[in-house]
């Protein structure tokens, strides 16, 4: 990048542009190249935390010298520092644009890593994958639940217990970044109070750690105790 840097200084130093025989039209048609090369990298808010500060600052500094310059009819200082302005845009925008590139690059690593996770950390979680499909589902009983053994009055359901507290935590991640990932929860118990209860602990629990409740859909049924949880949707490697 620095011998770009030299290349170009010393490219302007040897132009006939510097030898004193600029005209006025030249020096207007530079000075309007640098203010265009200026207006497209101010217009490039995708980069704004990539361009290089000091090559936009240059930029910035060179093209009110070239404006200077060319009111005061110095054609030659305003075009030498015309052109310094617009190689510092175009600079600034090239360096920004690799510098954003290296850093989607490394995102995209990153989300590929983290796509590997999500199969071992759904499992550590209770859920198991579905084939190849992006379906995981896993059965929660009272044990697992609320470590428990019998099936409490209505009023009587305990918290959650810290192990299911923590596998919501190792799920939440997940859904958190795949919003369209679809949450089914099929609450049973012996009667639908009890399952409805049930099937509010684990929603709850989701909802606490920043899982929009629209997202969660609840099913209650009669029958053993138990909440069964599916995701629908889950890209995992």
């Amino acid at each position: 990048m620095k011998n770009w840097i030299k290349a170009i200084l010393i490219v302007s130093m040897v132009s006939p542009a510097f030898a004193g025989v600029i005209k006025e039209a030249q020096a207007q048609r530079e000075v309007d190249d640098a203010k265009q090369a200026l207006a497209t990298m101010e217009a490039r808010k995708e980069l704004a935390t990539f361009l290089p500060e000091q090559d936009a600052y240059r930029a910035r500094i060179f093209f009110t010298k070239a404006q200077n310059f060319l009111n005061d009819s110095e054609y030659d200082k305003a075009s030498f520092y015309a052109i310094l302005s617009t190689n510092f845009a175009k600079m600034s925008i090239g360096r920004g644009l690799l510098a954003k590139a290296e850093r989607d690059n490394l995102e995209a690593l990153a989300s590929g890593k983290a796509l590997e996770s999500v199969v071992p950390t759904l499992k550590g979680a209770g859920l198991k994958r579905k084939g190849a499909s992006p379906v995981f589902s896993g059965t929660y009983d009272l044990k697992a639940l609320y470590n428990i053994k019998r099936a409490p009055k209505v009023d009587d359901v305990p918290a959650l217990s810290d192990d299911m507290q923590g596998k919501i935590a190792d799920m939440a991640p997940i859904l958190s970044v795949q919003k369209e990932v679809k949450i089914q929860l099929v609450a049973k118990g012996k009667n639908d109070e009890l399952a409805a209860k049930y099937g509010a602990s684990v929603k709850d629990a989701l909802i606490v750690k920043g899982i929009d409740a629209g997202r969660i859909e609840v099913v209650t049924k009669k029958g053993k105790d138990s909440v069964e949880v599916t995701l629908d949707g889950v890209k995992a490697k």
